[in-house]
């Protein structure tokens, strides 16, 4: 650890740890009996890994953080001294309170001392109790990028450490947090080289954001307290516990036997997983049983399938968010006749298979899958119909004066609804062969009933009316006495039905009855005892009969 910070009196105002709650004199290293080498001067380059490890886990700082530091301080070499006096795989420098030999001679001790002095630097404050070193708006200690400036005070918060660089804005390779973040992305993330994508998430900086003089080494002044960087944020996967649920961050990571990555004819192929994956956390992480190098962890999980393997703690992270993305406009399973505006609250959509921007109107009638997926995989799907033509005119059988029901036949599916004389009876759903039926009061004749169907998307059909049909036969007609002399049959009956006189099969007089409700009609004089019948027809063709003897 460089001494600039030294030189204008901050670090040594520091002189508690901030976290277990113990003076640096007694820094505590129990956690390094996991690794069984606290007090090994020089270890494996696995237990090196372990003991940085589980020291991070135990100062609740992303262990990733910590192993890129120690790499760029000593390359993990407890034994090195500086010229400038700094001590072990820390590079304690100038740092009286801690017991100066122990600082060479016990890598734990020494670990446990640079992470005290970074979890420092992590918690500075000025003197109005506000954060001295920016942060990420609502990121915690477990974000890795929230440790950017962190890291940076490690060295020195000096222009030489400038996130960019005042004469063009570029960004400052040479900075020191930036040579440790890119060892994070080298080291724990596998990244190839400065040509692949960069892994870890990037501030927004502006050149406003910092002010310095470039020819002094007075620390730099932070304009921007916090800073919002909405996605890409990396949570160190090193505090999941068994039971948590994670999901694979690349395409082609694999799930293998064993916790190392060597491959052979005698094991099972590991097998490749998609990228967002589900898995959940098997046990508690471990570390390279073969490779010397590799510094992330291996981590025992299962698919949903049951099936279980080692995956790299490179390619996954824990799902914290685990809430479908919200859709408002459209429904599953609804029905619309008009234009949707498909609103979606984060992630990206597709519709049908091809993705749509926030606030699409949907305008084309047809059936519509729409899937809205968050950072995470969360998806919410959700299918629906437009459909702007209206049912055809429903069909509906004849009603009469004697009719109990209404049938007929409408779109599949669709709303029927039932007018007598205007007016909303009741309501059916057509059934899949489109049949309808309703059951009614008898109605009279001349009364009107309509029927329209409404389908799922609330287009009306044209309306179907129908007359309810007469079928009832007129009352049996009065008839006055016949006599072999009478020219003419007389009486009462329906008013305006029509008079028919028949002898056997033979019409020999026709008439109507009159508005009185009398009638008259003429006949040929008939002989005594023949027998007439007297037909009375209505207007709708019902007829009633009465049989007379001419006397």
């Amino acid at each position: 650890m460089k001494s600039f910070f030294l030189k204008f009196g901050l670090t040594t105002a520091l002189t508690v740890s901030l976290f277990n709650g113990k003076a640096s004199a007694e820094t505590n290293t129990d956690w390094a009996s996991k690794c069984d080498a606290s007090n090994t001067a020089i270890p494996s380059n696995q237990r090196t890994n372990c003991l940085l490890t589980y020291a991070a886990i135990n100062a609740d700082i992303p262990p990733e953080v910590v192993k890129a530091v120690a790499l760029n301080e000593s390359g993990w070499d407890q034994t090195k001294v500086s010229h400038d006096g700094g001590i072990g795989i820390m590079q304690i420098t100038n740092q009286p309170r801690y017991d100066q030999q122990r600082l060479k001679d016990d890598i734990a001790y020494n670990i446990q001392a640079g992470l005290e002095i970074l979890n420092e630097k992590y918690n500075l404050k000025k003197g109005d109790g506000s954060y001295l070193l920016p942060r990420i708006n609502g990121a915690n200690r477990h974000i890795i990028e929230n440790w950017y400036f962190a890291v940076m005070a490690y060295n020195g918060n000096v222009p030489a450490n400038s996130p960019l660089k005042q004469v063009d804005g570029s960004v400052n390779t040479n900075a020191y947090q930036e040579k440790v973040f890119r060892d994070i992305e080298r080291q724990s993330y596998l990244r190839l080289d400065d040509k692949t994508p960069p892994v870890l998430a990037k501030y927004p900086f502006k050149t406003s954001d910092f002010e310095y003089n470039t020819n002094s080494s007075a620390p730099i002044i932070f304009k921007i307290p916090l800073y919002t960087i909405n996605e890409g944020l990396h949570e160190s996967p090193h505090f999941m516990k068994k039971g948590d649920i994670a999901y694979v961050t690349v395409d082609g990571a694999k799930l293998r036997p064993e916790p190392n990555t060597t491959e052979s004819s005698t094991k099972p192929t590991p097998e490749k997983l998609s990228k967002y994956t589900t898995l959940t956390i098997y046990d508690e992480f471990q570390f390279d049983s073969k490779s010397r190098d590799n510094q992330f962890a291996w981590f025992k999980v299962k698919k949903s399938d049951g099936k279980i393997g080692f995956i790299s703690s490179a390619y996954i992270t824990k799902k914290n968010d685990l809430t479908k993305p919200s859709v408002s406009g459209v429904t599953n399973g609804k029905f619309y006749n008009k234009d949707v505006k498909i609103h979606f609250n984060e992630g990206t959509a597709t519709l049908n298979g091809s993705r749509i921007k926030n606030d699409y109107l949907v305008t084309k009638a047809g059936s519509y899958t729409l899937e809205v997926k968050d950072s995470v995989m969360n998806t919410t799907i959700i299918k629906f119909t437009i459909d702007k033509t209206k049912p055809a005119i429903p069909t509906m059988n004849s009603v009469s004066d004697h009719s109990t029901t209404v049938t007929g036949t409408a779109e599949a599916g669709s709303t029927v609804k039932l007018y007598i004389n205007h007016k909303l009876q009741k309501s059916v759903t057509a059934a899949s062969n489109k049949s309808y039926k309703f059951a009614i009061a008898k109605q009279k004749s001349g009364t009107t009933v309509s029927v329209t169907a409404t389908d799922k998307a609330g287009n009306v059909s044209s309306t179907k009316t129908l007359t309810v049909l007469d079928k009832t036969a007129p009352a049996l007609p009065t008839v006055n006495k016949v006599s072999s002399k009478s020219r003419a049959v007389t009486g009462s009956a329906e008013k305006y039905a029509t008079v028919k006189i028949y002898r056997g099969s033979t019409l020999i007089g026709q008439g109507s009855v009159y508005s009185s409700g009398k009638f008259s009609v003429a006949i040929k004089a008939q002989k005594t005892n023949t027998y007439l019948k007297v037909y009375v027809i209505d207007k709708s063709g019902n007829k009633s009969v009465r049989t007379i003897k001419v006397v």
